[in-house]
């Protein structure tokens, strides 16, 4: 391919904006209100039914956090694929492309991808160490005390703030594109409404079954949009043709020119500098969100182990086919619509906004097409923003209010009974006194509490017989008020603030790339804290601050340095690929050394008893009425109920999981990271038919994620049902005979 040939395309040199016919206002905010949350608002209601009558937990506060702690592999998969992937994610990706080329879709997308795939190999620490935890910054309490606690509260908060933040804008920017003529306040009363009102009722269980609903459609659009440009019928009016047809397509885009230090300047190459520093970037930028944001958290440890890496492995499958099968042929079309246009048909400004979907999507599909972005957007929406929601209330139940604000017992930290104020964990000094108390499962006082409980009337009215546990029975039933007052405040709350955020005119690349990657330095600290016995409080803080001081430092001088216009163009230099990058490095380089070297001048960790004294602390975390041991109790069949579970215990019961999450991410590594690339690499620029087949993959694969997204999640969730339905008709048979044989035990009616 001749160089000279390829042509530098330029913005419009006015700056008017380019506009879509679009949809009317009230069409289209009475089907995103009524049809979105009206769908949203049944699907809560059926999970509160479903848990209500054949789970029977619907009664417990950590239900509405944990969902059960016994989602299944399917739905786990769905929910991971849905949360990770963001509806910037859906606008950006073509963005980028559009300025990198090709081969930025694929990096971009795998380094998103292999974060789901590595991510349970730390989930399973957090699940085997502190498998009653509820939220990561208990855990950061448990092991340093309460500064630690109080500055990783600060930031699991401000990182969702951050996600909000994005979702808002992407929410606006994409309501703006398809709905002209919105207002801004209407946009944020419409997008607070979907992230609020099914949360409200049906909790952490009512967002894993709207992301199956968000991954089912979200993947069926996907396939009626790909059709169209990959089996296109003959009697296609011109002006749709020039927008679908891949011949017409790539003889416009390969004449267009791309980055300097891309091979042949082509934008149809993997071989992109800027495109794989994307890629590296966002790898570690979503680890950091990941690490960082709670939502994350509380729905990777809402499946048993086994069910959530293997969930989680196949999540990465489902997520890797979608972003890409709509951001390929979006940003192929766009820069052709350009080339035949003779220059962008956006400015710089709006381009960065992700307007460029909507007028693509529209051009194709006409007004459907715009109801199918609106359906796309809007279920991820839906998903990630109420998953944020939830894990804002569920920080401000269990790390704020339940520790500082109004706990059960004064002065008891998370690994202490909150019933009697001693230890759990009977490791380390002998001539402490530990907790004796006696589980309420083996409580013969709580039976009738327990069914009382579970008999569905309002807290109110319920008299709590048992002196060991009732108090604490109406203490939980106190926090699950406060949890819908939570939830509803911190929804009332996003209203001013998106009002505020969205008359900003903020830079939806700038916000979604800076403020992310500046989460890097704290990957280091919070993995330490679930691997290495070793790290301490002193390690944990210093690493943490010195590590964001160092990214941002970094940050701005290669702004300065790498760009021509240096800061003198903050939002555009700062969110650029070298100093993104730069900022990664700095950030988690530092934070790790500091917290490591602080960490051995420190720490008190001399033989292996201090060592599993420092992982009891994690493992004693739990709910006197509500233990997590009753969740494994198949898996811990074999212990006897005095002997203290350990941490080595569960490690040892749970090997074939730990064994599953390092081989799977391995596979997942060598296929996405090494194999695929190493293929497309091979070529300098693609000619027409590779590009065809590059994109037939992607629909095959997308294909075959539909076909799981559909059919796995309801007939896994029905046989799971139907099997609970048959043993709630056993119990009473059950609990009759332990009657006769003159005992009843609580968990015997649970």
């Amino acid at each position: 391919m001749n160089r000279s040939c390829k042509i530098d395309l330029n913005y419009p040199i006015n700056n008017e904006r380019y506009t879509t016919e679009g949809l009317p206002v009230l069409d289209a905010t009475l089907f995103i209100v009524v049809g979105f949350g009206g769908l949203s608002i049944i699907v809560a209601l059926i999970h509160n039914a479903i848990h209500r009558y054949f789970f029977k937990d619907q009664h417990r506060l950590d239900t509405v956090f944990d969902a059960g702690g016994r989602v299944t592999t399917s739905l786990t998969a769905v929910t991971v694929a849905s949360q990770v992937l963001w509806p910037v994610d859906l606008v950006q990706t073509s963005v980028i492309a559009t300025k990198s080329g090709l081969g930025t879709i694929y990096f971009y997308v795998v380094g998103l991808a292999m974060i789901i795939a590595v991510f349970p190999c730390l989930t399973l620490n957090f699940k085997l160490k502190a498998p009653g935890a509820k939220t990561y910054p208990q855990v950061v309490c448990a092991r340093y005390g309460k500064a630690s606690h109080i500055l990783y509260c600060c930031i699991a908060l401000a990182t969702n703030l951050i996600t909000l933040t994005s979702m808002i804008l992407t929410g606006k920017y994409i309501l703006e594109s398809v709905i002209p003529g919105i207002s801004t306040e209407l946009s944020v009363l419409i997008l607070v409404f979907l992230f609020g009102s099914y949360c409200y009722i049906g909790g952490l269980g009512a967002a894993f079954y709207i992301s199956y609903f968000n991954t089912s459609l979200m993947c069926i659009a996907l396939v009626v949009f790909s059709w169209h440009f990959l089996f296109p019928t003959d009697d296609l009016p011109e002006a749709i043709r020039n927008v679908t047809d891949i011949k017409i397509i790539y003889e416009s885009v390969r004449c267009v020119k791309g980055p300097s230090l891309n091979a042949a300047d082509s934008l149809l190459t993997f071989r992109s500098v800027s495109g794989f520093t994307y890629g590296v970037v966002a790898f570690f930028m979503v680890l950091a969100l990941n690490c960082c944001d709670q939502a994350m958290w509380q729905s990777r440890i809402a499946a048993k182990p086994e069910q959530g890496v293997t969930g989680f492995l196949i999540g990465c499958f489902l997520y890797f086919s979608i972003p890409t099968s709509l951001a390929l042929p979006t940003f192929l079309s766009y820069v052709s619509l350009s080339y035949q246009n003779g220059s962008y048909l956006l400015s710089q400004s709006d381009m960065d906004n992700g307007f460029i979907t909507n007028i693509v999507m529209e051009k194709v599909l006409d007004s459907s097409g715009s109801y199918l972005l609106l359906m796309i957007v809007f279920m991820a929406l839906m998903a990630t923003g109420s998953g944020e929601v939830i894990a804002a209330s569920s920080i401000i139940i269990y790390d704020i209010f339940k520790t500082y604000i109004g706990p059960f017992r004064k002065d008891c930290g998370p690994s202490a009974c909150p019933l009697c104020g001693a230890m759990k964990f009977s490791v380390g000094d002998k001539n402490r006194s530990y907790c004796k108390c006696i589980n309420s499962t083996e409580c013969s006082k709580c039976v009738d509490d327990v069914e009382l409980c579970a008999s569905g009337r309002p807290d109110y009215q319920l008299h709590y017989q048992c002196p060991v546990h009732g108090e604490y029975r109406h203490y939980e039933d106190m926090l699950k008020q406060y949890k819908g007052w939570t939830i509803m405040w911190i929804s009332l709350a996003l209203i001013p603030y998106g009002i505020v955020i969205t008359n900003l005119d903020l830079n939806l690349t700038w916000v979604f790339f800076v403020l992310e990657t500046l989460l890097t330095p704290f990957i280091s600290p919070l993995v330490l804290t679930f691997t290495w016995s070793k790290c301490t409080s002193k390690g944990l803080i210093s690493g943490t601050m010195s590590g964001l001081i160092a990214s941002i430092i970094a940050l701005l001088i290669v702004a300065e340095v790498a760009y021509d216009s240096g800061l003198s163009d903050f939002f555009v230099t700062t969110s650029s690929d070298y100093s993104l990058l730069g900022a990664c490095i700095a950030g988690l380089v530092v934070s790790t050394v500091v917290t490591i070297v602080v960490s051995f001048a420190t720490h008190s960790i001399k033989s292996k008893a201090d060592e599993e004294k420092e992982w009891g602390k994690m493992i004693s975390i739990d709910n006197p009425i509500n233990s997590w041991k009753m969740l494994y109790e198949e898996e811990l069949e074999n212990f006897h109920k005095s002997k203290d579970v350990t941490v080595s215990d569960m490690q040892l019961i749970f090997r074939k999981a730990k064994r599953m999450a390092y081989i799977g991410a391995l596979v997942c590594g060598i296929v996405q990271v090494v194999l695929i690339p190493g293929i497309m690499l091979a070529f300098e620029e693609l000619s027409a038919d590779q590009l065809y087949n590059w994109m037939l993959f992607f629909f095959i694969a997308l294909v075959i994620a539909t076909t799981y997204s559909v059919i796995a999640p309801p007939v896994e969730e029905i046989i799971k049902v139907f099997t609970l339905a048959r043993k709630n008709k056993r119990q009473p048979l059950e609990t009759k005979s332990r009657n006769d044989g003159g005992k009843i035990t609580a968990s015997s009616r649970l």
